[in-house]
């Protein structure tokens, strides 16, 4: 313990150091940027029929559904979907065995409206300044580390999504450093991630939330900062805030996120929490490769990023992996949907970490109800 708290203490004398870099930082806005910033919050910020604040202080708007800002996307002017849209049909969710039986707690807008985040001026620059640096993040870009279990390159398999349950942690990061656990859909240019995140700079707290990234068009943000995800939930907001968290070696919390594609519109549905919440969905018309094509490659694990040179943030718990899922952070019940749109236990699976120093991964294969389980951390080793 005595070397977490080392760290820990290091990393506090540099959160003043990572703030002030990324008001530097800020400066990189160009002036057509910031004039875009205003026109951007207005569309981003619509009336509300009903207003929500949080013990937190954070604020939800309840939109008017035909309102929300995923119908500001050029391909969804003429749409005809309405709030009461269902899948045409759905792959049965597999079930998996209860950790601590969390439930999701709703903000009860009311029916015909969605629950958005009110977006502050400040938060948007933010938001667009990381999306910036994350949409050009690479396996090989300078700070970030990948700890994850992927998808074997096939091209016979093609999958028409996928699923998780992820224990929920709260690493400690500082500044403009983010640590996630999440998983990937993608083809070519287009790719969908789901998960939780601790992300300062997105956020402003340093909570565990909820989050999507979406990559389609040439465009690519965070949740509902640019339109393409069409909300149907009254209840569970895109950024759910995950007021519970796992406490290693005691009591653990987990979740499950599910993605998958419409058979009859094309339309990747995702849904929350072990009874299936339907959150919304990306129309199908507003990606390329995956509108026209299945995801050819998925991905699951944790991903951790710091700028150059500075200390390396926590992933998962924060300690590297010990085969106990009382210790680790994990990933269970990992499926993908397949071209039958049968959800199946994902079996072409290999490994992938950048730096074996710091983190770990471990496929753990089948583990009974658990079904298919892997498990990531780092960078401390077990005591």
């Amino acid at each position: 313990m005595a070397i977490r708290a080392i760290f820990l203490i290091t990393i506090v004398c540099y959160i003043s150091y990572y703030c002030n870099a990324f008001g530097d930082y800020t400066t990189k806005l160009s002036r057509l940027e910031e004039l875009e910033i205003e026109k951007e919050l207005n569309l981003l910020n619509k009336p509300p029929i009903k207003t929500i604040k949080r013990e937190d202080g954070v604020i939800y708007d309840c939109i008017d559904f035909f309102k929300q800002p995923a119908f500001d996307h050029p391909s969804l002017k003429n749409h005809t979907y309405h709030y009461k849209i269902k899948p045409s049909s759905r792959p049965n969710l597999s079930e998996h065995k209860d950790s601590s039986k969390i439930k999701l707690k709703g903000l009860n807008c009311p029916i015909g409206t969605v629950p958005i985040r009110r977006t502050t001026k400040e938060d948007l620059i933010k938001s667009k300044l990381f999306t910036k640096v994350y949409g050009s993040l690479t396996l090989e870009k300078p700070g970030l580390h990948h700890a994850v279990l992927r998808t074997i390159s096939d091209p016979k398999r093609r999958y028409n999504g996928g699923g998780a349950v992820m224990s929920i942690y709260n690493p400690t990061v500082a500044g403009s450093q983010y640590s996630s656990s999440q998983m990937t859909i993608k083809n070519g240019p287009d790719s969908i991630q789901v998960g939780w995140t601790v992300n300062p700079t997105l956020y402003g707290d340093s909570k565990t939330h909820a989050f999507t990234f979406l990559q389609a068009g040439g465009n690519s943000c965070f949740n509902t900062q640019c339109p393409g995800f069409v909300i149907v939930s009254t209840e569970i907001p895109l950024d759910y805030t995950f007021d519970q968290v796992s406490q290693r070696g005691e009591t653990i919390y987990d979740t499950q996120f599910f993605i998958y594609r419409d058979p009859t519109n094309g339309n990747w549905w995702l849904e929350y929490g072990k009874a299936g919440t339907q959150i919304g969905f990306w129309p199908g018309r507003i990606f390329s490769a995956l509108n026209t094509d299945l995801a050819s490659y998925m991905e699951w694990g944790g991903e951790a990023y710091s700028p150059p040179g500075q200390p390396n943030p926590e992933m998962g718990n924060g300690f590297r992996t010990t085969g106990d899922q009382k210790k680790d952070s994990f990933i269970e019940q990992m499926t993908t949907v397949d071209e039958s749109h049968k959800q199946v236990i994902f079996d072409n699976a290999e490994v992938f970490i950048d730096a074996k120093k710091l983190y770990s991964v471990d496929d753990w294969k089948i583990r009974g109800d658990h079904g298919h389980v892997m498990s990531f951390g780092g960078p401390f080793f077990d005591q």
